[in-house]
């Protein structure tokens, strides 16, 4: 398997979602969403490639299931936890079944993930507390950085 770009993958998350808060910022609302679908397409890949590096027959779902089922309404709000946090648990598993030398990934930061991403996807503040939510936003995109780190290097790891 190819290597991971760690620059390219980070480069797109932070530069997607950068530049959508700059075109709201300017009132370019429309134009706003450009960026972010990028970000998730380029995400998608992402988990894609991190699901196909570990089908050795055990993993909990297939690299085509693990994204496709996350744009169900409402059944996403669980498979989240499966996609994400799956994937660290089932890394793990895998990197010990096959003993390989490589850094296990921590599964609380992918829970914490996949929490506070359905805090924030259930809008669990009220709109009337428009602080608690930039900083779920701001914890939460600095979650997403990290796992991206994690993930990258994880699936390097095994190439």
């Amino acid at each position: 398997m190819k290597k991971l770009s760690k620059g390219f993958y980070l480069g797109s998350l932070i530069g997607g979602w950068g530049l959508s808060l700059i075109l709201l910022e300017m009132g370019i609302t429309l134009f706003s969403l450009i960026p972010i679908l990028y970000s998730v397409i380029i995400g998608c890949l992402l988990w894609y490639k991190a699901w196909a590096s570990i089908q050795d027959g055990h993993p909990r779902t297939t690299p085509g299931k693990a994204i496709g089922f996350l744009f169900i309404p409402f059944y996403n709000l669980y498979w989240i936890f499966q996609a994400f946090w799956g994937f660290a648990k089932d890394y793990n598993s895998y990197i010990a079944r096959h003993e390989v030398v490589a850094s296990k990934l921590p599964e609380g930061l992918f829970l914490s993930l996949c929490i506070l991403s359905l805090i924030s996807a259930l809008g669990a503040f009220p709109a009337r507390v428009p602080l608690h939510r930039y900083a779920l936003s701001i914890v939460l995109f600095v979650i997403g950085i990290a796992v991206v780190n994690k993930v990258c290097d994880a699936v390097n790891s095994l190439s």
